[in-house]
């Protein structure tokens, strides 16, 4: 029979079935595509995602544990990266001669690629004599400036303060290059119940960006009951919800109150007056710190 003559009544069920499972068919395949698609980067975040985890672990580890006791020194730290790897560091490690370096930097900017700069300063730092006499650590502070200069070509650069306390002669010796200045507080020598806090400065400018700067070290005395903090600018340029600073005038105000606390304690009164000052703001950079108290 010709399709012509049939009603066309007969047709439109057959028709309209036909264009419905069409149309399913299509939005399956257009599914199945997207999920495929979905599917790789779900697969490349996860595996980004794992790598991430593993340079966390690794950075970890370089951080030194401070379940080992040091001879005249009392210590506590605190290390909390804005992303899951930073460029902030700290390290303390045993000297000959019973000494003790005391090591803190920041590389610039934040993440993979601060945290393999780091990485390379942590080494640079174990592996030198940069602790065996003044001249020596001024002449490896340069050979790493230049180390850094070459091998980042201006994109990245590191500020670091780096320095030895020999509890025989009761001194600290450092070389700031360019890193925020740890506070020494201690009681002053001719009124006991006054609190004199300076800043370590002395040093150079930052690792990185010089090729032929210059680094001098700096010596002063220390003593029982000494307080020295160091810390990164994650901490003195943490804001709070009007945009105000931290800064070094608040820590200096608290340290002149806790100076007879232990440094645990010292810490965490630290972190209790940030967060109190910050409030529900989060943190835009690296947070660093490490209490020394000499005993």
């Amino acid at each position: 029979m010709p399709l012509s003559g049939v009603d066309p009544a007969v047709f439109w069920p057959i028709r309209r079935n036909l264009f419905i499972n069409c149309s399913g068919a299509l939005a399956l395949l257009v599914t199945v595509a997207i999920a495929g698609l979905g599917f790789r980067s779900y697969a490349h975040g996860k595996y980004l995602d794992e790598q991430l985890e593993i340079a966390r672990q690794v950075q970890s580890e370089l951080l030194p544990p401070l379940t080992e006791k040091y001879a005249g020194v009392q210590l506590s730290t605190e290390y909390t990266p804005a992303e899951q790897v930073g460029g902030d560091f700290y390290d303390v490690f045993g000297l000959k001669d019973e000494r003790l370096a005391l090591v803190m930097g920041d590389v610039s900017g934040k993440g993979v690629p601060a945290a393999l700069l780091m990485g390379v300063i942590h080494g640079a730092v174990r592996s030198s004599l940069w602790s065996e006499s003044s001249a020596q650590q001024e002449s490896e502070s340069r050979q790493l400036n230049r180390l850094l200069c070459e091998r980042s070509a201006g994109e990245r650069y590191a500020s670091m303060f780096w320095s030895y306390y020999d509890p025989r002669l009761h001194s600290l010796s450092y070389v700031n290059a360019g890193h925020c200045a740890p506070l020494l507080a201690r009681k002053s020598k001719s009124s006991g119940n006054k609190i004199e806090i300076s800043r370590l400065h002395v040093g150079g400018p930052v690792l990185g960006v010089l090729p032929d700067a210059r680094y001098e070290q700096a010596t002063l005395e220390v003593s029982s009951g000494n307080l020295l903090v160091m810390f990164s600018d994650g901490l003195v340029e943490a804001t709070n919800s009007t945009g105000e600073e931290y800064g070094e005038g608040h820590l200096r105000e608290l340290l002149a109150v806790v100076i007879e606390k232990s440094a645990d304690e010292i810490r965490r009164a630290i972190l209790a007056s940030l967060a109190s000052f910050a409030g529900g703001e989060g943190l835009r950079d690296d947070l660093t710190i490490l209490v020394a108290k000499f005993l």
